[in-house]
Formats: C-alpha cells, sequence, structure tokens
C-alpha cells in the first residue's frame, strides 16, 4: 500500500513537474510532503528526518520512471518537432511538455541515456521479486516458513527465475547456501553475513536483501572490526538465542493452532455420529443438544 501511494503521487506531474531536469529542482516536495503523505499515513518524525527522505526516494523514483515511460510512449523520433509537440500527453502542460522534449534533446542528456543504457547492458543480477518491498517479503517468508528467514535466502528467492539461465547467479546461490550450511550466525543479519561475504561492501543507500532507503549502519559494528571480538562474540550468541527463543514460540503456537484444529475435527466427528445414531431410531436431536451442537462450526 505504501509503495503504491507514493508511486501515485510520484507520477502525479499536477504536483511535480515534468519539465524540472532533476528531482532536486523540484520546489513542491515538502508541500506534498505535508499535505498529502502526512494526512494519509500518520507516524512520528524522527530527528534524521530518515522516514521523509526514505518517501523522497520512492517518490522521486517513480517521477523518473513515469518521465521515462511518457517519453517513450509519446515521443517519436520519426516526427518533426511540432508533430511532438501535438502529441502531448493528456494532463500535461503544453509547455511543460515542451520544455521536456528541450531537455531529452540536449547533448548531454543523450549522453547520460547512452551511459544508463550500457551500464544497464552489464547488469549482472536481475531483480524478479515483483513489486513487494524487501521487507514485506521477508515477513510473508518468515511467516511462511515459521522461522526467521535470511536475507541471503531472501537474495536467492527474488532471483531464483533467472538462475537456470545464468551460471554466475546460480554459482552465488551455491555459496551463500553453502556458507549458512556451515556457520549459523551467517543467517543473521550483519556486516559478515552470507551476503556480505559473497557480495562485500554495499553501495550506498541500498543493502542486498533489505532494498532501498536502508544505509550499512543498521548493520551495527563491524564484524570484521579489530579489539572487540569478545564483545561481538556475546552480540551473536544473544541474536542467536533471541532467534531460537523466537522460533520456539511460533512452534509452540503452531502446536496450539494445531491442537485447536484437532479438538474441533474430534467434536465435528461426536456430532456426527450422535445424529447418526438417533437418525438411526428415527428421531432428531432435541433443540437444548441441537443449540449446543451449533457453538461447535
Amino acid at each position: 500500500m505504501l509503495s503504491g501511494v507514493f508511486g501515485l503521487l510520484g507520477s502525479d506531474y499536477g504536483k511535480f513537474s515534468i519539465c524540472r531536469k532533476s528531482w532536486r529542482q523540484i520546489t513542491t516536495k515538502d508541500k506534498v510532503y505535508n499535505e498529502c503523505v502526512k494526512q494519509i499515513f500518520h507516524f512520528d518524525e524522527d530527528s534524521e528526518e530518515t522516514i521523509k527522505k526514505n518517501i523522497s526516494k520512492s517518490m522521486r523514483k517513480s517521477w523518473k520512471e513515469t518521465r521515462l515511460r511518457l517519453y517513450d510512449r509519446f515521443y517519436d523520433p520519426t516526427f518533426m518537432t511540432e508533430q511532438n509537440l501535438e502529441n502531448c500527453p493528456l494532463g500535461i502542460d503544453r509547455e511543460h511538455w515542451r520544455l521536456f522534449l528541450d531537455y531529452r534533446a540536449e547533448p548531454e542528456t543523450k549522453e547520460k541515456c547512452r551511459k544508463n543504457a550500457e551500464n544497464l547492458s552489464k547488469q549482472q543480477y536481475t531483480h524478479t521479486g515483483g513489486s513487494k518491498s524487501f521487507t514485506r517479503r521477508m515477513e510473508e517468508e518468515s511467516e511462511e516458513q515459521g522461522r526467521i528467514v535470511s536475507r541471503g535466502e531472501l537474495w536467492i528467492k527474488v532471483h531464483k527465475k533467472r538462475m537456470a539461465h545464468i551460471s554466475m547467479i546460480k554459482q552465488e546461490q551455491l555459496v551463500i547456501e553453502e556458507i549458512e550450511q556451515h556457520d549459523e550466525s551467517s543467517r543473521i543479519l550483519s556486516q559478515n553475513d552470507s551476503i556480505a561475504q559473497v557480495f562485500r561492501k554495499e553501495k550506498l543507500g541500498r543493502v542486498h536483501g533489505v532494498g532501498f532507503g536502508p544505509t550499512r549502519q543498521l548493520f551495527g559494528p563491524n564484524l570484521h572490526a579489530p579489539g572487540n571480538g569478545v564483545q561481538l562474540e556475546e552480540t551473536q550468541r544473544k541474536l542467536l538465542e533471541l532467534q531460537a527463543e523466537l522460533e520456539g514460540e511460533k512452534l509452540k503456537r503452531k502446536a496450539m493452532e494445531d491442537e485447536a484444529v484437532a479438538e474441533k475435527k474430534k467434536m465435528k466427528a461426536m456430532e456426527s455420529a450422535l445424529i447418526y445414531l438417533l437418525q438411526r431410531q428415527g428421531e432428531e436431536l432435541p433443540p437444548e443438544i441441537a443449540a449446543g451442537m451449533s457453538f461447535v462450526e
């Protein structure tokens, strides 16, 4: 829901002009954040404005992607300038469309597009997990499996469709699985978990298996840093204990749910047997018993 709302806001060119050369030049970001986002969602602001920054990044992504789709759909390189101006998308100011086309025609912009296309062609890993955020997907996977899913497992999951065709991705999968099989602590989010050991240093603003927005600081201390080995070992031990405790609680809850289902089936079987016996004798259930049986449903 969050990503959907931010996507709609980011693609609304009544709020964010299409003709600006970059997101930094947009002057209505604070207005939209205060009058739209904060009116829809209620949350406590943090002192470093981390929430606001991440929301802005999400809207910026939608703004840029929608501009690209509009250009690909409504701009025809075989048309004259006036013809492309006449092909202005519905709902967008004609003058804004003209300025946007002028920006796309600039040599600097064309060179930037060429470099972006070249970099995209070199991309080794393609995310195939759909539009769900990593956080939401991790919660769903953990709930489904009844345990905490590591970001190594999640990374494999969202890249799985292409693994059969790309040997490099398949190799990374095998390495991640091997690391987690031999070291249980590598499943816990840290600077030395399975993903960190395979991909090394994270890029600014992104974390493998966590997604867009988080920073490397979410890992806490670097497990390779010298001089604090005892403290880190104790921290890891406590994390493993907490994880085991959480998984134990989930197993207990599942056992209770299974027991309740079994009890309900037992009561249903008793009801069916009683009805069968009475019907064999040509009788109906007494009203007070029939009323009691209705609670079994």
